[in-house]
């Protein structure tokens, strides 16, 4: 037997269009939906790290903060790359802390701030 299926490979384009057809919501929901497990591992690749006093870990209180402010309809990254630029921060765990002290306020960037904030939290990600 050589595992040849002798497919009409017509037929079998048809099939992969249908099927790509069938899927394509399914991977529009994907692409324009978060959950806020996701974006604590997005930051916790960023470099957030360590708990509160409390015990409760940084990236849940940035997280928190960001989604309080913006909601997570796009993700948390660019929200929060763009308040490490506004208050000339590096250290993503820092903001973090001052995001959990109510001393940052989180904006969706638009513009030239959307395009440097996705491109710093790629970069740090």
């Amino acid at each position: 037997m050589t595992g040849k299926l002798d497919l009409d490979p017509v037929l079998v384009a048809r099939a992969r269009e249908l099927a790509r057809r069938v899927g394509q919501p399914v991977v529009d929901l994907a692409r324009s939906h978060t959950t806020v497990s996701v974006e604590r591992a997005v930051l916790r690749l960023a470099g957030v790290t360590g708990a509160d006093p409390d015990g409760i870990p940084w990236v849940n209180r940035l997280v928190d903060a960001v989604v309080a402010d913006v909601g997570l309809g796009h993700g948390v990254a660019a929200a929060v790359f763009d308040a490490l630029a506004r208050e000339d921060l590096t250290d993503v765990t820092l903001l973090a802390q001052k995001a959990a002290a109510g001393s940052v306020r989180f904006s969706q960037p638009t513009g030239k701030a959307a395009t440097a904030a996705r491109r710093a939290a790629r970069r740090a990600v």
